[in-house]
């Protein structure tokens, strides 16, 4: 099989995929999940919360629980596979996530798409994520999917989410 990552990145903000909604974003905001450009380290950055960082970033949880986004595509389709680049968070990673699919049409707004009725196919487990890495998972489901919700667990920075398909 070829190597996912020669497939589109269907969540490409060029292509009109973007981050609709998260739980929490207190020290970077959700958009920089699909910028198109690597992840960069700035030394001596900070902003009225911390370090900066160029990703996602949420608060330390200290309840149970896990933080999520939610994600339109911006081309619809069958997902080989996606990478979840931790670049730069060292201490400050989730140790795992997991992602949902689903197939909406008409652009829905944020409430359908947060609904408990809604339905979230599962298409990657809970998995184990490596600090400061590419975390590759190739996908293997032949639905098309429309939207995405990343899951971490319990809490921390992704820098980018690549998201390719057909």
């Amino acid at each position: 099989m070829k190597d996912f990552t020669q497939f589109t990145d269907l969540a490409s903000a060029r292509l009109g995929g973007a981050v609709l909604v998260a739980n929490d974003e207190f020290f970077a905001p959700k958009e920089n999940l699909l910028k198109p450009e690597k992840p960069v380290w700035r030394e001596h950055e900070y902003t009225d919360r911390g370090k900066w960082m160029d990703g996602w970033e949420t608060r330390r949880r200290r309840t149970p629980g896990h933080d999520w986004c939610i994600l339109r595509l911006g081309v619809p389709g069958i997902l080989r596979g996606v990478v979840v680049d931790t670049s730069f968070f060292r201490g400050n990673y989730p140790e795992y996530c997991s992602l949902e699919a689903c197939a909406l049409e008409n652009s829905p707004g944020v409430d359908p798409l947060t609904s408990p009725e809604t339905r979230w196919v599962e298409i990657l487990p809970q998995s184990p994520l490596a600090g400061d890495s590419q975390n590759v998972f190739p996908i293997s489901d032949a639905h098309r999917f429309t939207h995405l919700r990343l899951r971490i667990y319990p809490a921390g920075g992704v820098a980018r989410l690549r998201v390719h398909g057909e």
